[in-house]
């Protein structure tokens, strides 16, 4: 199966995944909308259509005003972004399982094989978070003490391509966790075990490292690309003008990036599944030296020599 085909036979779990998502930042960013247009667009005419005029006085006047209530809104906020952040690894869950089944079972099925995944889920994510914020950390350490020695004995231009080789080495290392995560949350999904979730995922991630590198460039351009995309129709509406229809335009332009950046996630998963069923070669013990369990049949043991005991 084409890892298209499977993508589009989990599109319910792909729009499940989109509207948990959508209904969790509309929980995270309704209060922080309403604290920041509390103050000068409540008070405006034009209401917070305000906020968009070109210059950005009135945002910036908004956030002066507003900086009390916001930071007890942000206060909140964390803490609900928090849990919902671990809650967040429920519909990735369904969305694995509904990619690796072999037979199409449903919503009702994918929930519940999500919320057995949970616990191990929430590990991965924990200790993936941990071990990037570490590289990052090191690599930022390193690469600072690099370049101070490197700008005082090596050429300017010299020194800021070994520097920037170094950043890439450590953006390479963290991105590197994050594929591994999801090799291991997809053997997961398939029903291993965690020591063989944690090894099938290292063993793939060394035999296909350039196939599984290359198809995440992918995904990461697709991120990039759409939001630059619809950037320039955002501004031809121009919600700063009056007119209803705009906000509801801009509103479609803005769910729509976000559904193609879930669905190009499907993708990615779809083609990281498909790289790990792909048959492996196996090497099976086979002993021919095998004496016979009885009499051998005169027509075979005229054609045949008798077999040599092992030593």
């Amino acid at each position: 199966m084409s890892a298209l085909a499977r993508t589009r036979r989990a599109v319910r779990a792909v729009a499940l995944v989109y509207a948990l998502r959508a209904l969790a930042a509309w929980i995270l960013a309704s209060p922080l909308a309403r604290a920041l247009t509390s103050t000068v667009a409540a008070q405006h005419p034009r209401g917070d259509a305000i906020l968009f005029d070109p210059g950005g006085l009135e945002l910036i006047e908004s956030l002066r005003l507003s900086l009390g209530v916001l930071g007890s809104e942000l206060k909140g906020a964390l803490l609900i972004g928090t849990v919902l952040g671990a809650l967040s690894v429920i519909p990735a869950a369904a969305l694995l399982a509904a990619l690796v089944e072999d037979e199409p079972s449903g919503p009702a099925e994918w929930v519940r094989r999500a919320v057995t995944l949970f616990p191990r889920f929430v590990l991965s994510f924990g200790a993936r978070l941990f071990l990037q914020g570490a590289v990052l950390a090191v690599g930022a350490l390193a690469l600072g003490r690099l370049g101070r020695r490197l700008a005082s004995s090596w050429p300017e231009q010299s020194a800021d391509l070994s520097a920037l080789g170094l950043g890439l080495l450590v953006l390479a290392a963290a991105s590197a966790l994050g594929i591994y995560e999801d090799l291991f949350r997809i053997e997961s999904a398939r029903g291993a075990t965690l020591g063989r979730a944690l090894g099938q995922a290292g063993t793939l991630l060394r035999a296909r490292w350039l196939a599984l590198g290359g198809s995440w460039l992918c995904l990461v351009a697709c991120a990039l690309v759409l939001p630059l995309l619809v950037a320039p129709l955002v501004g031809i509406v121009d919600v700063s003008r009056p007119g209803s229809w705009r906000l509801v335009v801009v509103t479609f332009l803005h769910q729509a990036v976000v559904l193609g950046m879930v669905a190009a996630r499907a993708v990615w998963l779809a083609i990281v599944i498909e790289l790990g069923s792909a048959p492996r070669a196996q090497r099976l013990p086979i002993d021919l030296q095998v004496p016979p369990s009885g009499p051998i049949p005169a027509e075979v043991e005229a054609h045949d020599t008798p077999p040599q005991p092992r030593e």
